[in-house]
């Protein structure tokens, strides 16, 4: 990790840790470092800040460790939703003494942000930050990983292996939606067991997928009626669905109407417990993959405080 600005903690004022993902965006999120300074210098008054970049990943992890121990409690990701999510994985949640997060988001999916009234209007984002306005809202955990906005388990794990692969060569969501039809045509569901709200499910499924936030994939407004401050994760699970029917029915994944397929059921939950028979499913959290089947799968109610000023 090295530093761009370094100063000590301030003990006279608020102090922000920007960590910043040099590879997000295309290698772009270097270009928002003279917009930090501008915005946040004229308030050196009250607020000190410190940027540093990562350098591989699980080092942003160790730092916003390494940074609350010394009395940080305001950290801001510059990059995508794994850059946030690697922040969110430095804190030992719950923690009586809430930090305040949040992120620039120069990602190529950045779904959290659809999740805030200032989505990705960088202005709004750093008055945000500079007004200290923020909202408390729920984390989830998958088997001591914790999650802001999504974890799923089935098809998304060879997507996102493929999506990995492929945006080298084609830029954009152009890679994700390639590697979404590709996944359509060649995955094999496997029969799953899902134990949660008291009853056990056997039933073979392409995806499980659980939202703290509505989108993933890029905008997929899979979980349309998830808050995330609601106190409930939202899942989905999708039954084995014809090749032909998946990738019909593809749109209704982005418009949020997915519930109108006869193979999708939603429930609200707390906790879940899931496995599956044959090849392991991938686990995915936050566009992550932490590992495989079997998990467990709980919230955190009122997790940590994000720099907004309203939930969609």
């Amino acid at each position: 990790m090295s530093s761009f600005i370094n100063t000590e903690l301030n003990k006279d004022t608020r102090n922000i840790l920007f960590i910043v993902n040099p590879v997000a965006g295309n290698g772009k999120t270097k270009e928002i470092l003279p917009l930090i300074k501008a915005k946040l210098n004229p308030h050196k008054d009250h607020i000190s800040y410190k940027i540093i970049i990562s350098k591989f990943k699980g080092d942003i992890i160790s730092e916003v460790k390494k940074h609350y121990d010394q009395g940080y409690r305001e950290f801001v990701a510059v990059g995508g939703d794994g850059t946030l999510s690697e922040l969110i994985n430095g804190f030992i949640l719950p923690l009586n003494d809430k930090p305040t997060i949040g992120i620039i988001p120069m990602g190529t999916g950045n779904d959290f942000v659809r999740n805030l009234d200032s989505n990705r209007d960088l202005d709004k984002i750093f008055q945000t930050i500079i007004d200290l306005k923020s909202k408390t809202i729920d984390v989830g955990v998958v088997n001591n990983y914790y999650f802001l906005n999504v974890c799923s388990f089935g098809i998304d794990g060879p997507i996102i292996e493929d999506t990995d692969r492929l945006k080298k060569y084609i830029p954009g969501q152009g890679s994700y939606l390639l590697s979404t039809i590709k996944a359509g045509l060649t995955f094999k569901a496997s029969e799953v067991y899902l134990k949660y709200s008291g009853q056990t499910i056997k039933e073979k499924m392409i995806l499980v997928a659980i939202g703290n936030g509505k989108y993933f994939g890029g905008g997929m407004k899979i979980f349309p009626e998830a808050r995330l401050d609601d106190g409930y994760l939202d899942m989905v699970k999708v039954k084995n669905v014809g090749k032909v029917k998946f990738v019909k029915e593809m749109s209704k994944i982005y418009t949020g109407k997915l519930d109108q397929v006869e193979e999708v059921a939603y429930s609200k939950i707390t906790e879940l417990e899931i496995d599956n028979e044959e090849k392991k499913y991938w686990i995915n959290a936050d566009g992550n993959l932490v590992g495989r089947t079997p998990a467990k799968v709980k919230i955190i109610k009122e997790g940590i405080k994000y720099f907004a000023t309203d939930l969609v």
